[in-house]
């Protein structure tokens, strides 16, 4: 294979680091053969790399695709956001930070929540005061067995809220890597 082949295949590997070892060798794989066998029909060096683009719009479609395959969340696929976001451009610097900060931020808020109406909660049957933790709205004061619930619901609100920024930093993410070129 030309030099200015292996080269490509090179770049797209490294832009592609945050992904699985065996996805990523599959992807720059396809991409070879695909290489292969328009070198074999005729189609020089030069035209095939006009034909995929630039190595980092190529594999910013490959990592947009392989995050959006999947709509849980998980800390290797947090990882392909966060390469997503370096190839992204503008829409990577504001937007999906903006989202997926935010899609975390309220979930782990949304898990914390409930923790705490327990805290408060045992605290108070063991004797203890809490005042520092609960609801407070003008002069009232929420007790300890009226916070418990409160603390579950607001918990769930948060937590929905959470994912729906996830979704829509998959969402934006799906959008961004349309572009995907195919090779023949």
């Amino acid at each position: 294979m030309e030099k200015t082949l292996d080269n490509y295949l090179e770049k797209i590997d490294k832009f592609l680091k945050p992904m699985a070892v065996s996805e990523r060798v599959d992807i720059v794989k396809e991409i070879q053969s695909e290489m292969l066998e328009l070198q074999q029909n005729g189609v020089s060096p030069a035209q095939i790399i006009e034909r995929l683009g630039s190595p980092k719009e190529l594999a910013k479609a490959y990592l947009g695709e392989t995050i959006s395959k999947s709509s849980g969340f998980g800390w290797r696929k947090l990882s392909a956001v966060i390469a997503f976001y370096s190839l992204a451009g503008f829409g990577g610097m504001i937007v999906l930070p903006f989202t997926s900060i935010c899609g975390i931020t309220f979930m782990f808020t949304g898990v914390l929540c409930p923790i705490m109406g327990i805290i408060k909660f045992g605290a108070h049957l063991a004797g203890i005061e809490m005042p520092q933790v609960g609801i407070e709205i003008n002069s009232y004061t929420a007790s300890a067995a009226a916070f418990l619930p409160i603390s579950f619901l607001i918990g769930i609100v948060l937590f929905a809220i959470g994912w729906l920024f996830w979704k829509l930093t998959i969402f934006t993410i799906k959008a961004m890597s349309i572009g995907k070129k195919k090779l023949v």
